[in-house]
């Protein structure tokens, strides 16, 4: 087993998922951010999202 699929392998253990995304280059370190706060805190979900121009929150799951 090679070293990548160990690491595979534990994060599969922790209950994650591996996914593929494109993201925004604006926003990739944000993005990445949100998503370690999530796997350290599994009771949390991103339920908002903020509007750079404006300031001002809004929805984004329903």
């Amino acid at each position: 087993m090679t070293r990548n699929q160990r690491y595979e392998l534990t994060m599969k253990n922790r209950g994650l998922s591996k996914r593929t995304l494109w993201l925004p280059d604006r926003c990739e370190c944000e993005i990445k951010q949100m998503v370690e706060f999530l796997i350290e805190n599994p009771d949390f979900i991103p339920a908002m999202a903020r509007d750079l121009k404006t300031g001002r929150l809004k929805k984004c799951i329903d």
